[in-house]
């Protein structure tokens, strides 16, 4: 619980909240300890978690200044996700009150990986379930006061976000075309610059090219190097042709992804505004494509 809060009424102590860790199994694996970041997680993984909280009664009731026997709490555990101070959507909610038959709550929850970005918020919180008369004016009486909450935090991915990557048959995909025979395409569109950028982007891989397919599958370092680049050249072209780049560049939403194309034109241009890297792009497009390749190298981008 937040001590630096003031309420207006009386709160659960920590120990009257016994609670285990957090544990998470990706894919079926064995459980393990929640810490701060889940390593191995793409949108493509089953991510289940659980934990086990207990009230123990008779301190919460001296906590509250309620007879135990008329103590009525609610639990609640609310999900979120996406980069930001804050959870950009909440994706699952679940309640469950607790009272005289039983102080124990078993969660265990599953959750896709699609629905997920970034970061992975957990927030836990102990209400009021009912509203009561109260005796004494510091004691808790409405119903939904929140009387203790725990926050956990854990990263999905590193600094940068990453997106799906799929193999495909472009004939396919793209019909009877040229690009039928590319070895990737990107799949996204500069229309949406505030969508999240996990959702806005997706990497084809060609099913037909096989020689190029064993080299990725193998960390091939040039020609992974050569696949970043057009992606990002062709986010960061886009981006800074867009009439509002300046603004945006200034004022874009976290996890976005305009600022993905933000965060790598910075990168590929410290100190440098929109104005001068548009004027780049547009006098040495050479200068520009090299300055995003070499950007693209593994451990840079």
């Amino acid at each position: 619980m937040n001590d630096r809060v003031a309420f207006p009424f009386l709160t659960l102590s920590d120990s009257a909240v016994a609670r285990t860790p957090w544990e998470v199994t990706l894919d079926g694996a064995e459980w393990s300890a929640m810490g701060e970041h889940i390593p191995d997680w793409d949108p493509s993984s089953k991510l289940r978690l659980r934990r086990t909280i207990r009230i123990e009664p008779a301190v919460a009731a001296v906590d509250l200044f309620i007879p135990q026997d008329q103590l009525q709490l609610a639990m609640g555990i609310r999900i979120g996700t996406g980069q930001g101070r804050l959870p950009r959507i909440i994706i699952d909610r679940h309640r469950n009150v607790l009272g005289r038959l039983s102080w124990d709550w078993h969660f265990d929850v599953e959750l896709s990986g699609q629905s997920l970005s970034v970061v992975l918020d957990l927030l836990t919180e102990i209400t009021l379930a009912v509203p009561r008369i109260s005796t004494t004016p510091l004691s808790p009486k409405s119903g939904g006061d929140r009387l203790w909450s725990e926050n956990t935090r854990v990263r999905l991915e590193g600094e940068e976000p990453r997106f799906p990557i799929e193999t495909a048959d472009f004939a396919t995909l793209l019909g009877d075309t040229m690009a039928a025979s590319a070895p990737w395409h990107l799949h996204w569109s500069s229309s949406q610059w505030d969508r999240d950028f996990h959702g806005a982007v997706r990497l084809y891989l060609n099913n037909r090219t096989t020689e190029f397919l064993e080299r990725v599958e193998s960390q091939d370092r040039p020609t992974l190097q050569t696949l970043l680049a057009d992606v990002m050249g062709q986010i960061c072209e886009r981006f800074i042709l867009d009439p509002e780049a300046s603004e945006m560049m200034k004022n874009v939403e976290p996890g976005s992804l305009g600022a993905q194309a933000a965060t790598w034109l910075r990168k590929a241009w410290p100190g440098k505004d929109a104005v001068f890297i548009k004027s780049v792009l547009e006098s040495r497009p050479g200068l520009f494509r090299s300055a995003i390749l070499a950007l693209s190298e593994l451990g840079e981008a």
